[in-house]
């Protein structure tokens, strides 16, 4: 049996912890409410605030205003969190809705959500994740 439950608060603090060791990238900065509905646990929310490259805050819940919101069915949500399905190709298929200022996430947040240090923590995770 894996340590984490996909989106439990355990693992949205795991997130958070290895997003505050990605690499420094000076200006990247923005804040993404993911939702994710359907789930075992219900329709999670969190919201990601980046600042400088890195996870500085994140706030389970629907507290907090967001730049952007990125919606998931569960299905995808799970592809996506366990790097089978690129952010990029579930935007532009549909698979995520992302309202509001959508260029803050699929443009703006790339270095971040695009790189392969977010791709490696996302590994990591999903190793330690029921799903």
């Amino acid at each position: 049996m894996a340590e984490l439950s996909f989106l439990s608060e355990e693992w949205i603090a795991a997130l958070a912890e290895g997003g505050a060791s990605l690499p420094e990238q000076s200006g990247v900065d923005g804040v993404v409410r993911f939702v994710m509905t359907s789930t075992p646990h219900g329709k999670v929310q969190f919201r990601l605030v980046v600042t400088d490259g890195r996870i500085a805050e994140v706030l389970v819940g629907r507290d907090g205003e967001a730049e952007a919101m990125v919606t998931w069915k569960y299905a995808d949500a799970v592809a996506q969190f366990s790097g089978d399905l690129d952010a990029d190709v579930a935007f532009m298929t549909g698979r995520c809705k992302v309202e509001d200022a959508y260029a803050r996430y699929v443009f703006d947040l790339r270095p971040v959500f695009g790189s392969p240090e977010w791709a490696a923590l996302l590994a990591d995770l999903a190793g330690r994740s029921d799903f």
